[in-house]
């Protein structure tokens, strides 16, 4: 059954919650990219500094999807637009995968971005996070290039994707 979710925009307050969200979801998600022992003893403080830091720009998007019968964060979506807009994350609870949150979250940060001009998005997705790879595929993302890249300071493969028009017929606006 698909929980009933809220979306709204974060504010500074939310970050702490963020942050213990995407270090959950990286733990389970990059358990194969990253050291274990980094996953362990460094991951979670250092999701936690880079959300304390972190300042977002005017035109930046951050969303949450609240879940409306326990107001519990159940996903996040950040985006950066320094154009053209680049999706930096977008997390789910681990054991809420499959629900329909992640949709509800790129669905509704593209109409945002729509209405605001935007033409097109990209992100990255770390090599073997295969599930996030099918997603962003599913809901009519492009193959682009890989690239080596530093996570944290430990090298990963990264594949770009890419949305040449945020108004695809695969999204549900």
């Amino acid at each position: 059954m698909q929980p009933q979710i809220s979306i709204r925009k974060a504010v500074r307050a939310d970050f702490p919650a963020i942050a213990r969200l995407q270090a959950e979801s990286w733990a389970t998600a990059y358990r194969s990219s990253l050291p274990p022992h980094y996953i362990k003893e460094r991951l979670h403080a250092d999701i936690a500094d880079h959300w304390k830091r972190y300042k977002p720009g005017e035109r930046d998007l951050v969303l949450l999807a609240i879940d409306g019968e326990t107001g519990a964060l159940a996903g996040f979506i950040s985006i950066l637009c320094r154009p053209p807009p680049f999706i930096d994350s977008l997390h789910c609870q681990p054991s809420r995968t499959g629900l329909g949150i992640g949709s509800t979250l790129l669905c509704t940060a593209f109409r945002q971005l729509a209405e605001r001009g935007e033409q097109s998005a990209s992100l990255s997705v770390v090599v073997g996070n295969d599930g996030a790879r099918r997603f962003y595929l599913r809901h009519g993302a492009q193959e682009g290039p890989k690239r080596r890249e530093n996570l944290f300071g430990y090298p990963v493969d990264v594949e770009y994707l890419r949305w040449e028009t945020l108004k695809s017929n695969k999204l549900a606006f």
